[in-house]
């Protein structure tokens, strides 16, 4: 009978916790859409118009450093650090079919945590340093009045810290998909689970359900912002190119370089 009891339990417990996986923040959405890849519709971000008799100033902007052969771009991601810090290494939990071996991306909870904690911390990077090309509105100038007010050494400095912009993206990106599709692995890992030799085995299931999704929380809006960002420079960058055109057509070279 304690047999049967125990059986039952275990049968409730990975029920309840399929329920809680779906209805999770973060599974709730990544798992119905197999975490879709980036190409959301962007969320329209509400940009400050830039008055056409007044553009703002800003500094004399240092250009970026570019990447060398030494100091490629992509070579290294977000979580770098983290994987170097945890090295792989096989997990493997009790499952209700046999021994359940987790996906290699998952090195443990500690790398996990690391891992969101390092991507989200590029991205709300990405954010702070470009905030500036956001501000400049590039796409809303009007008149060639104010593209002549800007300087040729501004202009110039913008383009180049626009092209230094979406390798960094890219990295970003690729780490955001990765996690969320190791999320979603371990995640359903978790429902296989077989903890019938503990007596509070289903509470354990659904806590280890939760913490993953805790873990996750925040990465959705954050992908988001990032995308938004990633729109909001490409149309900089489109800009930039054509305003650096006109201004070698179109500016008198006395009145290039005021502001």
């Amino acid at each position: 009978m304690r047999a049967v009891t125990y059986a039952g339990l275990v049968i409730m417990g990975v029920g309840i916790s399929d329920q809680l996986f779906f209805r999770g923040s973060f599974f709730q959405t990544a798992e119905a859409q197999q975490v879709r890849q980036f190409q959301q519709v962007p969320r329209v971000q509400q940009v400050p118009q830039v008055p056409q008799t007044q553009l703002p100033q800003r500094p004399r902007q240092i250009p970026a450093t570019r990447p060398t052969a030494a100091t490629p771009v992509e070579s290294a991601t977000p979580t770098a650090s983290c994987d170097q810090q945890f090295p792989r290494a096989d997990l493997v939990l009790p499952g209700l079919r046999g021994p359940i071996k987790l996906d290699s991306c998952y090195r443990g909870r500690e790398h996990f945590v690391c891992s969101v904690h390092a991507i989200v911390a590029e991205s709300q990077r990405l954010r702070s340093e470009y905030d500036k090309i956001v501000k400049m509105n590039y796409p809303s100038l009007k008149t060639i009045d104010p593209v002549c007010r800007l300087s040729s050494e501004g202009v110039a400095s913008d383009m180049q810290l626009v092209k230094d912009f979406f390798p960094r993206f890219r990295s970003v990106k690729s780490a955001f998909e990765r996690q969320a599709n190791c999320a979603v692995t371990v995640g359903r890992a978790i429902r296989e689970l077989n903890l019938a030799t503990l007596a509070n085995g289903a509470d354990i299931v659904r806590s280890m359900v939760e913490a993953i999704d805790g873990d996750m929380k925040h990465v959705p809006d954050e992908r988001q912002d990032s995308a938004d960002l990633a729109e909001t420079i490409e149309s900089a960058r489109k800009s930039l190119d054509a305003i650096e055109k006109l201004h070698a057509a179109m500016c008198p070279a006395q009145g290039k370089g005021k502001s």
